[in-house]
């Protein structure tokens, strides 16, 4: 019995002092006294794992001791979170009091983890991140990790630009939210390797072994365009028949339409009809048919914008607000803030719904809705829904957008075909379109390749083999290799013109050919707006020496003697200067007109601007005032029109002398081809650029 009870006072004293010394442990703790915290944790470990795992981790995660350890601290933590779920409640009751229980644990165990995070930001490594995102699966920088992890492993597939290693990427991480990216990136390279031949057979042969892969819409595409290349009937024919499932095939249909009637007219539709039975738009032919080919021309009328015909008849009333010009076959009209198309039958093709809409042109239109940017087709049906915020022209078969800040390209038929991951975006031209990232101008390929990586502040076209770009002071030149021009640095250089491009350097310059070679010496001095006025015009261009004008041909042969103060442009006739007054040589220096008026302009398709006095007019090559002298200014408005001013008023002369719009405009401007629009408070009146007709609507 003694015994007994030796033993139970034993066991009693036992928990007394295991409890006392989880106490004194804490109570050490709090006092920042690590060396006997640790040794008390250590003694309570048995009795208490949690708590005292826990408190060890404490002090092994604090950096004011010397057994800081991080790894220590998390081996520690891992063992609290574990216990916890084995101690007592009336042991997790007591020991609330020091602000321990499974809150405080998880709570500790995500700042060692945070702690781990900003290490593996030190030092990126894919496969380290991807052991973080294992053992620290409750921390809230995993997912910062999974996604850190994945950038550099679909950096690393990018680089080796292979459909087998974006293939890699996403076995390895089918989850990731880079999947998308690394797809497309996949079935890019997919595409590239397999149709590199760069023929038919090898785009046929990929929409048929590849056909979940969306650059099949490109090889489609491509198949169109090998296929019709020729633009004819027949090739058009051709194409329906063996590719009919093939994304163009309406494309085509159209196409073969249009080629087939080159010549129109009611019995050329008819003709169609019977010759093409499975033309799938039949009821545009007859629409077609009914309406007229004739030119619609927007007037006003009380305040209200209509259409009508070349001889002036009313067509379409003026009931709109605002108007455009119609452009294949259907004009954008704006009626209470609303924007639809109409055709030429005034019927409304595409419903009054739109913010803003812009002309067809090839058969696509840019419109706004709901402050966001589309495009549709000639039906109004979306080719990019409204979800961009800018929208440019189709050019090359495609058409840059930008969302969420974000540039990318589209085909015509709204396919993505370069994802949005630009900061600037431009059209294609010649197979190149500039963009812009991370401030820095790049070019690229139809399918987003970068052809020179991004690492200009500017870069423009120059020729279809170099490009300009600015190098701190200079400017020089880079081919689409991304290689720079050796020994070719300038401080201006002036667009290629008939093979030939202005170079400045240190007040001198000279020509370049379209390859960047040195044709014609820097042996010329610049002059005021040189750039511009020593473009070659023709065959010849503009040139001062010793401070004299000559003209030099594109081999550098001085074909004007370098003896005038004072010269015209290159022309049939060129002006210049002699004791203060102007007359014109013809291109082997022999003087044609005496010079006796008080300024000109060479002559430009038979007529030389002069003046007399201080007024303006035009004179042939024999000295005939073909336009009187009676003007404020006189400007060329094409080949047979020019422009005259006197005051504030403007009108119109054609090359034979004749006033074919008289001089009572306030604004006179290109519409149309074939066209000028003349304005005149609220009127609005056309010139026939072909007829020399005055337009006015007959009311």
């Amino acid at each position: 019995m003694t015994l007994r009870i030796v033993v139970i006072l034993s066991l009693f004293f036992s928990l007394q002092v295991n409890a006392a010394k989880i106490d004194k442990a804490f109570s050490a703790l709090s006092e920042y006294n690590y060396f006997e915290a640790k040794k008390l944790f250590l003694e309570s470990v048995k009795k208490y794992p949690s708590a005292a795992n826990y408190g060890l981790s404490i002090i092994h995660f604090k950096t004011d001791n010397p057994f800081h350890n991080l790894d220590s601290s998390f081996q520690y933590i891992l063992k609290a979170e574990k216990a916890y779920s084995s101690t007592k409640d009336k042991t997790k009751e007591k020991l609330k009091k020091y602000q321990f229980d499974y809150y405080s644990i998880a709570a500790l165990r995500e700042k060692i983890s945070s702690e781990f995070f900003q290490l593996e930001l030190k030092n990126l490594n894919e496969e380290s991140l991807n052991k973080f995102q294992e053992n620290h699966s409750w921390s809230q920088d995993r997912f910062k990790a999974i996604h850190l992890r994945d950038s550099l492993g679909l950096l690393a597939a990018e680089k080796i630009n292979m459909s087998q290693a974006f293939d890699a990427f996403l076995k390895k991480y089918p989850d990731s939210d880079l999947k998308e990216e690394a797809q497309l990136s996949f079935y890019r390279a997919q595409y590239q390797e397999q149709t590199k031949a760069n023929n038919l057979n090898a785009f046929v042969a990929f929409t048929k072994v590849y056909p979940a892969n969306p650059f099949v819409a490109d090889a489609e595409d491509q198949i169109y365009k090998i296929t019709t290349k020729g633009n004819k009937t027949k090739d058009y024919e051709a194409f329906i028949e063996m590719y009919p499932s093939n994304r163009n095939v309406n494309n085509a249909w159209r196409k073969l339409y249009q080629s087939f009637m080159s010549n129109f007219s009611t019995e050329r539709i008819q003709q169609f009809k019977s010759t093409y039975p499975k033309y799938p738009f039949m009821d545009e032919l007859t629409k077609e048919s009914e309406m007229s080919l004739s030119v619609l021309l927007p007037y006003k009328k009380d305040g209200y914008l209509g259409y009508m015909n070349t001889k002036g008849e009313i067509v379409i009333p003026a009931t709109y607000s605002t108007v455009g010009f119609f452009k294949d076959g259907l004009a954008w009209v704006e009626k209470n803030d609303k924007y639809g198309y109409i055709n030429k039958s005034n019927e409304l093709i595409i419903p009054l719904q739109f913010e803003s809409a812009y002309d067809f042109e090839k058969g696509r239109a840019v419109v706004e809705i709901n402050g966001k940017t589309a495009c549709i087709d000639r039906s109004g049906a979306y080719i990019l829904k409204p979800e961009f915020d800018d929208i440019g022209q189709l050019s090359e078969g495609l058409m840059f957008a930008k969302k969420d800040s974000l540039f990318g390209y589209y085909d015509e038929m709204g396919f993505q075909r370069i994802p949005l991951r630009f900061q600037e975006a431009y059209s294609f031209v010649n197979g190149l379109a500039r963009v812009s990232v991370q401030n820095l101008e790049g070019v690229i390929d139809p399918y987003g390749a970068f052809v020179i990586k991004p690492q200009f502040e500017v870069i423009s076209t120059f020729s279809d083999s170099l490009l300009l770009f600015e190098d701190g002071d200079y400017i020089k030149l880079v081919n689409k290799k991304g290689e720079i021009v050796p020994n070719l640095a300038f401080d201006d250089v002036g667009k290629l013109v008939n093979g030939r491009a202005y170079v400045e350097y240190d007040g001198d310059f000279g020509y370049i050919d379209a390859v960047g070679k040195l044709v014609i010496p820097m042996i010329y001095e610049t002059y005021t707006n040189s750039k511009v006025k020593a473009e070659f015009s023709g065959n010849y261009a503009k040139v001062m020496k010793n401070g004299k004008y000559g003209i030099i041909d594109k081999s550098g042969k001085t074909i004007i003697p370098f003896a005038y103060s004072n010269l015209g442009q290159p022309g049939t006739l060129i002006a210049f200067e002699k004791a203060g007054k102007w007359g014109f040589i013809d291109i082997s220096n022999k003087v044609v007109i005496e010079p006796s008026y008080e300024n000109t302009a060479s002559f430009s398709d038979g007529l030389g601007f002069s003046q007399y006095l201080t007024l303006f007019g035009a004179v042939n090559s024999k000295n005939e005032v073909i336009i009187p002298m009676n003007h404020t200014s006189i400007s060329k408005l094409d080949k047979t029109h020019y422009l005259v001013t006197l005051g504030a008023k403007n009108g119109i002369y054609n090359s034979k002398g004749k006033l074919v719009a008289p001089i009572e405009y306030a604004q006179i401007r290109k519409s149309i081809d074939g066209f000028y629009i003349l304005q005149k408070g609220l009127e609005i009146h056309y010139l026939s650029t072909e007829t020399d007709e005055l337009i006015q609507p007959k009311f």
